[in-house]
Parts: structure tokens; sequence; C-alpha cells
């Protein structure tokens, strides 16, 4: 399991063992981050949490093809840790 998949893991996990971690997750994902795993997001980046239910589902696209050659490398496969996580 890459970084990425196993921070995904850590996040739904705790978010559906904990009432008041999934409802600041879904208000404030940067504060959720910051106050259950102590990381920090870029000021310039933005993680969106949506929550499914039985009449709502969410289509994730893909990136526009216009990526930096950080985000490129990254995308292929690049080193990513954990306090150093995007989505």
């Amino acid at each position: 399991m890459d970084p990425q998949q196993s921070m995904m893991a850590k996040l739904i996990d705790k978010a559906e063992k904990d009432e008041d971690f999934r409802r600041l997750l879904l208000s404030d994902s940067s504060l959720a981050l910051k106050e259950a795993f102590d990381i920090d997001l870029p000021n310039d980046f933005n993680l969106v949490v949506h929550e499914d239910n039985a009449r709502t589902a969410h289509l994730v696209l893909p990136a526009s093809p216009e990526l930096t050659d950080a985000q490129l490398q990254q995308a292929a496969g690049g080193f990513c840790s954990e306090s150093e996580w995007l989505f």
C-alpha cells in the first residue's frame, strides 16, 4: 500500500470510529489532519472530503494532463512520505 492509500485508510478508519473526527474531517479537513495526525497540508492545497449516502454518489475525475514536473514524478511513483502526503 502506498503512503496515500495508507493515509486514506487511516482517515476512513478513524472517521468510522470517531463521530467528532468525522464531522471535523467533513467541515475542515486541514484541521482534522493536523489534530489527528499532526500533518500540515500546504496552504495552496485543498483537500475536499465528501460523504456518500443512499441518494448521493461522487465521481472524482483525474487531474487535467497539465501537471508540473513534481506532480508527474509523484504520479509516476515518486516518493511522498506521510508527512508530505497529498491527494
